[in-house]
Formats: structure tokens, C-alpha cells, sequence
């Protein structure tokens, strides 16, 4: 060995210790630590290439492992801005049936004075114009009840939440505003505070502002006391109103959620038994963290994903590892000449466990760059996939796991070949040719092992990753019911109080539908209180004067207040009889449209034509909400895809806009060309009717429905892409393991080749030979993989659609491009072996 190398250093010396054990004291210590660095960055310095690939490999597992790792510790493992969020939780009315409904304020006035395991409070949701500098727009202000905030257990980052006198009707009107609107509308300015906010008819002052992740209810732009709307929104007098609110509650220490569910359960039959009309079958409690409100179903979703890097990094590994045997194989020699000398075999294995070491900790860095990179490009590119996703960082806790996954990976690399490489037999191993050196069975077998281990890990993650692919295809090809292509939406707010009047708002409507009309480019228009493929508003329904029962017997059917011409606009299929009149829209006809969902469970097996139907209003806010119309029928329409996929049609009832103005409704435009290019047109012909009507800055509350239809896709997509990348990566890896390992082979057995082919056999022998002995790892891998996607992709089945966990299709599908790509990479050296030139194989013997 060079002077000053462990090789060096290890001949006997009677003056010093064996190098089985370190030199005594910190500074023999660190001497030896140094002296073995050197010769390690020497040796990787030799081995540029195996350095190479053995680095960028584990950088692409650690870094894949790394940028998951992070958006589960953002999302995930970082507490929400809410004290104590354990007793933090939101409470639903739960039907016999199960069927779940969101609380009116009346019943939570009775829940809050009865209730005492639970400290509860309400937000009703309400849509506001807020005038600024930039014209009106549109917010949306949760109106809380007293102690909303101080229940949620959110501290504002700035001022000051709401105080008791505050909250109470007649008070003064302070607002608390989310971070996002402070940074949307004051750029983050401290002197927020004070400023005043018009909203609708009324003033408000801003007197703090919340956390970034602190926005609860979801779409909470703005909170201010209930008292201020108390006297004129008629909503909060309805007990049978069950939209746009939330009830949120605090368990008392000590209290389980349990008690508190019984509790609140018994005070719900007593409401049941009070008011019969609005509660007759709610007689129970639901409750749900209030996180999983916030996360939703990400959690399954990261989970998976991590399973998915964790497989990568293994396949990593075991790459790494072949590589690391075949090289400490190479040299068998230079470590048995070594231990002839006197080194121990600990001092040898510390050694090669320091260039593992190296190894793992250059993948490390570069990984973490790598990791770095990646969560950038998901903020930039998918933020609306994830919660939260725009506060993941890779802060302290994140490289904390990246210096543990890179300890772990030295360990898995390093240590299983630099034991095996520890000659037992210096003689013999000294005996060797340096050429033919390690070509030892253990070590091949070990090695076929780690190959076989890679090609079952990845037909495991490709077949995940096939999975999602054919049910994102499913949700793609899914029927809508109607077209989204060429089509534009807004919602047109009347602003208050000069349009309460209904038949004012209802004249608006139809002036802005008849200023967008001559706009060239427009090819359709009409008026729809909610555009398809949006929820819409539930109502109770009697056909033919019963009141029906059976699945939607609770909630009736979903109301939707159009004009003529919505049809054509939307693409949705008449099945039968007509659409409304002219005649029917200017005079409020008592005329209905049903869909064939509503047609099928009240008229099973005949036409609904001609049939009486009745509906209650629903329009908010409205003194005639809840009054019955009697309708009748005069067309079905085709289904719309209004709920999640795979769920069936929802009945809806269709009826003139005129006969219950909402207190908003959507424009709906079908452009003859790209919508998006409609847009400053639109907003110009709205303003030119009414420029009080609220429209963000940029038209941006106009929405292009193909782009809202392929964002509802996004989580789909988000999961089959990042599943995908990592599937493609284990694929890569299994078949770079399998082509070094036959290659590797191949290496070691010229001499056996040439003498095979000396003594007769023909090229296409050793080429079947080559193929067959790495098709059989490749079979024993798919078939231990197979084996292991039957159990694994059931923990995709809630992430799937139209597609079973162990579809047979998919199955044989990624079994074959496994098989086929096992194939290539044996191929390829196959080929070589077969070119092997007996006559200077056998040259050295």
C-alpha cells in the first residue's frame, strides 16, 4: 500500500497495538479515522465509475424518499394552529339511516344551552360584496357566534379576535380577517389593523388577523359576530335550514368523546319529539375531528406514497449492494494481501464500511437537492392537491431525516458486502488470479438474491402505479352528462339591498343574459342558480300530493332554478316532452323538469309527464323560503354527474328562475371558440348593466368549465403521476440490477465460455444459457411480486375507480413489461457472451 494508508499502516509493528482496536486516546482515534477517510476518497477516486452510479442511485431513492418524507411531516405531522386539536371536533345530525346533515342555528341554540360536556359555537356562511379600490367583489364571511374563536383555540398573529361585547347584537362591527385575505388585499401590512371593510350595506373594523393555516371554516374569507346579520337574515330563524354552517365544539378536560355524543344525542331526540317536522328522524350525533375536515382523505393518500418511495429506496439499496459485492469481489485479493500483513477483520470492515459511509452520505446531499427540488416543483405546480402543501419546507426535522436515511443506507449497503468480502482463507484467496478474483457461489447467490428481491419490490409498485393509471382512464372517460367544452360561468351577486326584491333581482338576471347575448363569440346563454356538476341546494318534495319515502325520501330531490335555453348551453340531454317556455319564464309557469334519476324513484316504470310534483323554496335569505309550489311536469332531462365518481345520479328538479329568484345566480356562456378569450368581454357587459355587481380584479371569478372539470381530476392525477415516476425509477433500477448482475457474470465466466465454445458449442447455446439463468431470477422475482400486489394494492381501493385492487388485466399487463424488460437487460450480455472469442479467452491458461 501507499505510505500513510491503512494497507500501509497494517504491516506487524511490535511498537504499537494490532489495528483490530483503535490507538489510545481521542487522537489516535481520530488519526486512524483520518487515514481511513483518505484511502476511502482514494479508492472511490479509482472506481469513478461504480462511484458514479452507486451515488446518483441512492440520491434518487433517498431524495424520492426525502420530498415525500416532508409534504407527510408539512401536512401530516405538524400540528394544526389550534390549542389542543385532540378535543377539537365538528358535529353533524345523524339520521336512523345514517344520513348526515349540517346543523340549523335554531337547533344549535338548544345544543349550546343544554349541552355540558361540550363548549359549542356556530358560523353561518354568507356570501358579501366587499367595495375596495379595485371595484366590488365578492366575500365569503363566516358570521360566528360568541366564543367561535376562542373554541377553534387559534391565536391571531396580529391584533386582537373578537371580545364579548363585541359579539353581541347591537355592538360594534369588528372583523378578523384570514391570512390569505390580509396578504391578498393589505400585502401583509401591519397597519391592517383599523382599517375598515365595507361589506354589502354595513361597515366593519379589522381589528386582527389569523394564522396562515388557520382558516376554519374552509372557505372563511372574513368573521364577524352573528349579531350583526341576526335581525335580517331570515336563515337563522329556520330550524328545517341545513346549509351553510358549520357547529364546531371543545370537550371539556376529561370528558370522552363518547359522553359528549350521548349527551348531544339526547338533546336531539328531544328536538325530534319538539319539532317533528324539521326533526322527526334526527335523533343522533355525528362528530369528526375537526383536522380531518381540514385534511380530508390526503392522509391514505401519503401514506401510500411513502410505501411507494420506501420501495424505491430499497431498490436503491439492493442495487447498491449488488454493485458493492461484485466490486469488493474484484477485490478479494488486494483484502486477503491485507490480512496477510496483519490487519484484523474489523479493521478491514471498518474500512470498506467508510467507503459505504462516503457513498451514502454524497447520496445524501445530492438527495436532499434533489428532495429540495421536487417539493418546489409540487408547490409550484400541484398546491391545490394537497392541504398544506405551500407551507412544506425541508427545515431541521426533514434533514434530520435525511442524515438518518443516509446512516441507514451505509448501513444496508455497506455492511452485508464488506463482511463477505473478510477472505476466509487468505491462502487460497491469495491464490487466485487477479482476474478471476470473487467469483465466489455465496457471493452470486447473494447477489441473484438481491436481484430477485428488486424485480418483486418493483412489479409490486408498478402494478400500484398501473392500477391508478386505468381508474385515472376510468374517471376520464366517465360520463358527465354534460359538456364542459367551449363552456364559461359566473356568478352574478346582485348587491343589496337595491335588488332583496326578488322580482328586481330576477329582472337583473335577464338584462345581463341579454347584454352577453351579442357579444361575437357567444353562442349560448342562460341562468342556472348553480352550474352542472356543482352540488345544488336540497328540497323536500310530495309527488302526485304523497309525501314519498325511500333513500331521498329525507331530503327530496336537488333544486335548480334555470331559464329557457340552460339545456342547449350545458349540453345536457331532453329525453322527453320540452324545455320552458318564453311565456312559462316571463310569468313564473308552475312548470318542472325532472332528471331521469327523480323520474325512476317516484315513477318507476312509467312517464312522469303530466304528473304534479311539490317543492319548497329554498332561495336563502328570501321571506318566502320554505313556501311550497306546486309544479307539474313537462320534460326529463338526462343525468348529471353532480357528486363524487362512482356515485349515483342525485333526483333534481328543475323549475323557472322566476318562480324562486336565488339570491344569486351563475351566467352560463358556450363560446363558439376558446371561452377563456370571452372573458374581459363578459366582464365588461356585466359591469355595463350594473357596475355594482362584484367582480374580482381580472375577471377572476369567471370560471372555464373544462378547466374546473379537469381540477376536480387533480388528486387523481396527482397520485397517478407521483406513483407513476416512482414505478418508472423501480423499474429502471430492477432492470440496471438484473444487467449488472448477468453482466457481472458474464465477466467472471469468459474463460467458461470459451472453453464451452472450444469444444463445440454454438453461439446461440451460450446466448440461451445467458438468457436462461437470468429469466429464471426474473420469474422467481415476478412471481414473488405478484404474490405480494395481491396483498399490498388493497390498500389502494379507496384511491380507486372502475377498477378492482387485483385486477387480472393489470396484473398479466405489468407482469409481461417486467418480464420483457427482465429479458432485454439479459439479452444485452447474453449477446456479448456469445461473441466471446475462445482463443483469447483461453489465451491466459
Amino acid at each position: 500500500g501507499c505510505p500513510g494508508s491503512p494497507m500501509h499502516d497494517a504491516r506487524p509493528d511490535p511498537a504499537r497495538p494490532r489495528d483490530d482496536f483503535p490507538l489510545a486516546g481521542v487522537d489516535g482515534y481520530m488519526d486512524t479515522l483520518l487515514h481511513d477517510l483518505r484511502y476511502a476518497v482514494r479508492s472511490l477516486r479509482r472506481s469513478a465509475g461504480f462511484t458514479i452510479v452507486a451515488v446518483l442511485t441512492l440520491a434518487l431513492g433517498s431524495g424520492a424518499t426525502t420530498a415525500v418524507f416532508s409534504v407527510i411531516d408539512g401536512v401530516l405531522l405538524r400540528p394544526l394552529p389550534f390549542a389542543e386539536q385532540e378535543r377539537l371536533f365538528y358535529f353533524l345530525e345523524q339520521s336512523a339511516e345514517g344520513g348526515r346533515r349540517l346543523p340549523s342555528y335554531p337547533n344549535f341554540l338548544d345544543w349550546e344551552r343544554d349541552a355540558t360536556t361540550t363548549e359549542l359555537a356556530y358560523a353561518r356562511g354568507r356570501r358579501e360584496s366587499m367595495r375596495g379600490t379595485d371595484g366590488v367583489e365578492n366575500v365569503l364571511v363566516a358570521y360566528v357566534s360568541p366564543r367561535f374563536l376562542s373554541v377553534l383555540g387559534a391565536r391571531p398573529v396580529l391584533g386582537r379576535t373578537l371580545l364579548p361585547d363585541e359579539e353581541r347584537e347591537g355592538a360594534g362591527n369588528a372583523a378578523v380577517i384570514t391570512h390569505h385575505f390580509w396578504m391578498r388585499h393589505f400585502g401583509g401590512d401591519p397597519a391592517a389593523v383599523g382599517k375598515t371593510l365595507v361589506l354589502g350595506d354595513r361597515s366593519y373594523t379589522v381589528v386582527g388577523v389569523m394564522p396562515r393555516e388557520a382558516a376554519f371554516p374552509l372557505w372563511v374569507d372574513i368573521w364577524a359576530p352573528v349579531a350583526a346579520i341576526a335581525g335580517k337574515d331570515r336563515v337563522l330563524a329556520e330550524r328545517d335550514f341545513h346549509a351553510d354552517g358549520i357547529l364546531i365544539g371543545r370537550l371539556h378536560r376529561g370528558v370522552s368523546l363518547a359522553r359528549a355524543q350521548g349527551e348531544l344525542g339526547t338533546i336531539a331526540q328531544r328536538l325530534a319529539a319538539a319539532y317533528p317536522e324539521a326533526n322527526h328522524d334526527w335523533k343522533s350525533v355525528d362528530a369528526q375531528p375537526v383536522s380531518s375536515m381540514i385534511l380530508g382523505d390526503v392522509r391514505p393518500r401519503l401514506l401510500v406514497l411513502m410505501g411507494a418511495v420506501a420501495v424505491v429506496l430499497l431498490i436503491a439499496c439492493a442495487n447498491v449492494t449488488s454493485l458493492s459485492l461484485a466490486r469488493a469481489a474484484a477485490r478479494t485479493r488486494e483484502i486477503a494481501i491485507r490480512s496477510a500483513l496483519g490487519a484484523g477483520r474489523m479493521r478491514v470492515v471498518r474500512q470498506l464500511l467508510t467507503e459505504s459511509v462516503l457513498i451514502a452520505a454524497a447520496g445524501g446531499v445530492l438527495g436532499a437537492a434533489f428532495a429540495w427540488g421536487g417539493v418546489a416543483l409540487l408547490r409550484h405546480t400541484a398546491p391545490w392537491a394537497v392541504p398544506r402543501l405551500s407551507e412544506v419546507t425541508l427545515d431541521s426535522r426533514v434533514l434530520a431525516f435525511v442524515l438518518g436515511i443516509s446512516l441507514a443506507t451505509a448501513l444496508v449497503v455497506g455492511l452485508v458486502p464488506a463482511w463477505r468480502s473478510v477472505a476466509p482463507d487468505v491462502a487460497d484467496s491469495l491464490r487466485e488470479r487477479a482476474h478471476g478474483a470473487g467469483g465466489g457461489g455465496m457471493r452470486q447467490r447473494m447477489r441473484a438474491a438481491l436481484v430477485t428481491a428488486e424485480i418483486a419490490l418493483a412489479l409490486m409498485l408498478v402494478a400500484g402505479a398501473g392500477l391508478l393509471i386505468r381508474s385515472f382512464w376510468q374517471l376520464q372517460r366517465l360520463e358527465l352528462g354534460f359538456d364542459p367544452e367551449r363552456m364559461v360561468t359566473f356568478d352574478v351577486t346582485p348587491p343589496s339591498p337595491r335588488y332583496d326584491d326578488p322580482r328586481d333581482a330576477a329582472a337583473l338576471y335577464a338584462r345581463v343574459a341579454d347584454a352577453v347575448r351579442p357579444i361575437a363569440g357567444v353562442e349560448r346563454v342562460a341562468l342556472a342558480n348553480f352550474p352542472p356538476g356543482s352540488g345544488g341546494i336540497p328540497t323536500r318534495v310530495e309527488v302526485d300530493g304523497r309525501v314519498p319515502y325511500g333513500e331521498w325520501g329525507d331530503r327530496g330531490a336537488s333544486f335548480r332554478t334555470i331559464s329557457r335555453g340552460y339545456f342547449g348551453a350545458t349540453g345536457i340531454p331532453l329525453r322527453q316532452g320540452r324545455d320552458f317556455s318564453d311565456a312559462e319564464i316571463a310569468s313564473a309557469g308552475a312548470v318542472a323538469i325532472v332528471s331521469e334519476a327523480f323520474a325512476r324513484l317516484y315513477w318507476p316504470g312509467e312517464s312522469p309527464l303530466g304528473h304534479s310534483v311539490t317543492v319548497f323554496k329554498s332561495a336563502q335569505g328570501r321571506a318566502d323560503f320554505g313556501q311550497p309550489i306546486q309544479m307539474t311536469v313537462v320534460g326529463v332531462a338526462g343525468d348529471v354527474q353532480n357528486g363524487s365518481p362512482g356515485d349515483p345520479p342525485r333526483p333534481e328538479i328543475y323549475v323557472p328562475y322566476t318562480v324562486n329568484p336565488w339570491t344569486h345566480m351563475n351566467l352560463i356562456v358556450r363560446a363558439t371558440g376558446e371561452p377563456a378569450a370571452l372573458i374581459p368581454a363578459l366582464k365588461r357587459a356585466v359591469l355595463g348593466v350594473e357596475p355594482a355587481i362584484p367582480i374580482a380584479g381580472g375577471g377572476a371569478d369567471f370560471q372555464v368549465m373544462d378547466e374546473q372539470s379537469a381540477r376536480g381530476l387533480g388528486a387523481q392525477r396527482f397520485n397517478t403521476s407521483l406513483l407513476g415516476m416512482f414505478a418508472l425509477a423501480a423499474l429502471l433500477l430492477a432492470a440496471i440490477g438484473i444487467y449488472g448482475l448477468m453482466a457481472y457474470a458474464v465477466t467472471q465466466r469468459t474463460r467458461e465460455m470459451g472453453i464451452r465454445m472450444a469444444l463445440g458449442a454454438q453461439p446461440r447455446d451460450v446466448l440461451s444459457l445467458v438468457v436462461r439463468q437470468g429469466m429464471m431470477l426474473a420469474v422467481i422475482g415476478i412471481a414473488l411480486g405478484v404474490a405480494g400486489a395481491f396483498a399490498v394494492t388493497r390498500l389502494l381501493a379507496s384511491m380507486l375507480y372502475g377498477v378492482a385492487p387485483t385486477d387480472p388485466a393489470t396484473f398479466a399487463s405489468v407482469a409481461g413489461l417486467l418480464g420483457a424488460v427482465a429479458l432485454l437487460a439479459c439479452w444485452l450480455p447474453a449477446r456479448r457472451a456469445a461473441r466471446v472469442d475462445p482463443t483469447v479467452a483461453l489465451r491466459a491458461e
